[in-house]
């Protein structure tokens, strides 16, 4: 009898368990909306790749328990407002911008969604956030350094071409507008310390950069340095071909360049920055607020000296300059 009754309640427990599996049904998908510069950011983009790379160490997996849906602009800032707009009407849990132009956008659309920027230039200046340590509101992300990096490149094309007198400094023209005039003094300062001249050049779309090329081959630019603006990374191959075919050396703004052609290259690893980009993330989907969350400013730092360009070119990097370098690509 006694075992009769042991038998009983467990049928009973079963019947009141629901379905095997229904748990791991039941768990959340979180919608992930990506405002991306890249035409399709999870073939070419190591950036993409560190912030998915990231979600998964912490226990996130695309098709288990979160869906990411990108959206781009083809590095057109233009199209981020509609694009923005697009994710807050999919009620996405989450946005993550990858730029000044997508983060605007994405504040704009939304004062209630989340948002994770994996950069944004000066972002207190730009009233993404009110305070790095305090960002308030929905936004929180990575800092971008902007204003520092620049004469570091000139210092560094300087050390590679010391007998070198005329650069020339290209940036985009629709980025980060508000901040542009104090980066152009900041640059100016570095140029006549190290007694160059720098001629600005502001591109205002991919049409520009061929014509720009060009005219500064013809007057007699010795060297070019690149922003980490959306418009110039995207046609990073582009650029380092063109500075190759002027016979321009080029120095980039991150490793990118250099892998893709460009003489050197200083800046921030971004791979390293869109990594953090996803543990902000995990933290919030967890339960954090944006607010809470300070802004953090990296400083994983790279150069990256090519080769086969310096080769191509016929420069000899000096020894110096290879000792401060973290990658060499031959």
């Amino acid at each position: 009898m006694i075992r009769r009754r042991i038998f009983l309640i467990t049928l009973g427990v079963f019947a009141l368990a629901p379905p095997l599996g229904s748990f791991a049904q039941q768990q959340k998908v979180y919608r992930i909306g990506y405002l991306a510069n890249d035409p399709d950011p999870r073939r070419p983009s190591v950036t993409f790749k560190a912030f998915v790379d990231a979600l998964q160490e912490v226990g996130w997996t695309e098709g288990k328990n979160i869906e990411i849906r990108i959206r781009s602009s083809h590095g057109r800032d233009e199209d981020f407002p509609a694009l923005a707009a697009e994710l807050v009407r999919e009620q996405v849990d989450i946005i993550v911008t990858t730029g000044s132009g997508s983060t605007r956008a994405a504040k704009a659309a939304t004062n209630s969604i989340p948002i994770v920027f994996g950069s944004a230039a000066n972002p207190v200046e730009q009233k993404f956030v009110a305070s790095l340590a305090r960002p308030g509101g929905n936004v929180t992300g990575l800092a971008i350094l902007v204003q520092e990096l620049g004469p570091k490149r000139l210092q560094l094309l300087k050390e590679i071409l010391p007998q070198a007198s005329r650069f020339a400094r290209l940036y985009a023209a629709n980025n980060i507008v508000v901040m542009q005039p104090a980066i152009i003094r900041e640059n100016e300062m570095s140029a006549r310390t190290l007694g160059v001249t720098l001629q600005q050049i502001a591109v205002k779309g991919a049409d520009d950069i061929e014509p720009v090329f060009a005219a500064a081959a013809r007057s007699q630019i010795e060297a070019v340095a690149v922003e980490a603006d959306a418009l110039l990374v995207i046609n990073r191959a582009r650029i380092a071909g063109l500075a190759l075919k002027y016979r321009l050396p080029l120095m980039g703004p991150d490793g990118r360049f250099a892998e893709a052609g460009a003489l050197a290259s200083y800046g921030e690893n971004f791979a390293a920055r869109y990594r953090r980009a996803g543990f902000l993330v995990d933290k919030i989907l967890r339960g954090a607020k944006p607010a809470d969350l300070p802004v953090e400013q990296p400083t994983v730092f790279e150069m990256a000296v090519n080769l086969k360009t310096a080769k191509a070119l016929g420069i000899t990097v000096p020894e110096a300059v290879f000792l401060q370098a973290d990658r060499v690509i031959r």
